[in-house]
């Protein structure tokens, strides 16, 4: 996984004024050591899409000064990069220009509206001072970013970059309960793999606003619009040759609370050649399930499809384009114990791991005799398998878990 990062022009340039230049005090004659000690942001704007903000000690200040800093505004900023997340750093100038400046990363702002970064800044001994960013909302500039991070989304795996695969995110009116109203939120991330013709893994939260009673549309397949269209299943033109179906990822059922996110379902990016049998009966027994698993904080469920590289079973679709068959099916979901704990800007993360629920799920792609309840495994377990990490913040103690008593 791999955080965007904008590369912006060589240059230093100084923001005079309130907001942008922050004063330390003048050490004075008293001490001589320090001397005076000014930070500023570099720039003074923000992309809605993940970047970089550069915080610059002054020149000014003397070598050996020390300072500390803390991200006050929430989870979608570090001082560290994806893999190294923090909100707090600190640190002494030192003579070379590396060592007066501090990055800031931040994620994709997915919203509808601008947010700000605070950032709490002190030089050793003097009172901090706050530096503030306002990153504009891609919902309202009309684009959407097609890579995030855990960091705010939860469900998303780490992300693996391999030329084959392309990540995409759906967005879909969702009620806001406590807006009153409809607002764009995501629908669900996938990782799609061309060489597969069809996802590895497609992620998404499961919560009551996702749910409705907005009627299953008729034949309404299509390719997805974000991936290109030939290394799509053409599952427009019916299902695949011989004993598969088109299998959802993201069940429809899932996602009825309303036509667009329910459609968006129906993309062949969505879609695998699974078991008849399967699909219909045990898998789709799941997928209820999981639907009844919901809670008020949020499920967050990730469910793929696995191709063993040993395995050569392929079918076709209408279009005689060659689709492999996955070997393997997998869910793996979590939650807060409480099921009404978390608040917007917590990092599941941040909960301890008795304070979460995880489970997976594990099944071959045939007609199998067994339920749900006997495909149980461990998240662990199944990033064994497959190689994905999931729900990367998460503490290692919570994905050991598989108490079925918890679930079922």
């Amino acid at each position: 996984m791999r955080l965007r990062i904008r590369h912006t022009a060589h240059r230093w340039l100084w923001m005079v004024g309130a907001m942008w230049l922050l004063a330390a005090c003048s050490s004075g004659s008293d001490d001589p050591d320090t001397g005076s000690a000014t930070v500023a942001w570099q720039h003074a704007t923000m992309t809605a899409e993940a970047g970089v903000a550069r915080l610059r000690i002054a020149d000014d200040a003397a070598p050996g000064l020390g300072w500390s800093a803390e991200i006050t505004s929430g989870n979608w900023a570090s001082f560290g990069n994806w893999n190294s997340y923090t909100l707090t750093t600190n640190g002494r100038v030192g003579t070379n220009l590396s060592s007066r400046l501090v990055d800031v990363y931040y994620l994709d702002n997915v919203g509808t509206v601008e947010r700000t970064l605070t950032v709490r800044f002190a030089f050793e001994g003097r009172e901090a001072v706050e530096l503030t960013l306002r990153q504009p909302a891609t919902g309202s500039s009309g684009t959407t970013p097609d890579k995030q991070t855990s960091w705010e989304w939860p469900e998303l795996p780490e992300l693996v970059e391999r030329d084959e695969l392309s990540y995409v995110t759906h967005y879909a009116p969702v009620y806001d309960q406590s807006q009153g109203k409809e607002i764009t939120k995501r629908n669900f991330t996938l990782c799609f793999d061309r060489t597969k013709r069809a996802s590895w893994w497609v992620a998404y939260p499961m919560h009551a606003a996702y749910l409705g009673s907005s009627p299953r549309p008729d034949e309404p397949w299509t390719f997805d619009p974000k991936i290109t269209s030939s290394w799509q299943a053409n599952l427009a033109l019916g299902s695949y040759s011989g004993a598969p179906v088109r299998g959802h990822q993201v069940a429809n059922a899932d996602r009825n609370a309303n036509s667009t996110m329910q459609l968006q379902t129906f993309y062949c990016s969505n879609a695998t050649p699974q078991n008849y049998d399967l699909n219909g009966g045990p898998w789709m027994r799941l997928e209820s399930k999981v639907r009844g698993w919901k809670c008020s904080d949020t499920l967050y469920v990730v469910t793929g499809a696995y191709w063993d590289p040993a395995s050569s079973n392929q079918t076709t679709d209408k279009a005689k384009n060659v689709c492999p068959i996955p070997t393997h099916y997998f869910k793996v979901l979590a939650r807060t114990v409480k099921g009404n704990v978390r608040k917007a800007g917590d990092r599941l993360g941040d909960y301890r791991a008795d304070e979460l629920q995880t489970i997976g799920f594990w099944v071959e792609n045939k007609n199998v005799s067994t339920e749900a309840d006997a495909w149980v495994m461990s998240v662990e377990e199944i990033e064994n398998k497959t190689g994905f990490v999931f729900f990367p913040t998460l503490p290692k103690a919570a994905k050991q878990q598989k108490n079925k008593t918890q679930w079922f």
